[in-house]
């Protein structure tokens, strides 16, 4: 019982962390990846850093958008007009 414990403990906390990349909670709202560039503005105001994000040869393909929030830092990238991944750490 102990051991299947162990192996289960890790792959059900490998799925919460997946799940929290997927979206941003802001106030009463939340941020998911599929979202328009427009909403993620609407919810988040004007990054305070931008920078390009490429392909493997150098052509653009989005960008990756950095807002302070708190104690946390959310990076957006935005691909296509859309949220393509969301990334939350604490500074």
């Amino acid at each position: 019982m102990r051991r299947l414990l162990a192996l289960a403990l890790p792959m059900l906390l490998s799925l919460s962390v997946a799940h929290a990349a997927d979206t941003l909670r802001v106030g009463s709202q939340v941020l998911m990846v599929g979202d328009s560039a427009v909403r993620a503005i609407q919810l988040l105001g004007d990054p305070a850093f931008k920078e390009p994000v490429e392909n493997t040869f150098g052509a653009a393909r989005g960008e990756r958008w950095q807002y302070e929030i708190g104690t946390h830092v959310a990076t957006v990238t935005i691909v296509g007009g859309r949220v393509a991944s969301i990334e939350d750490r604490s500074r």
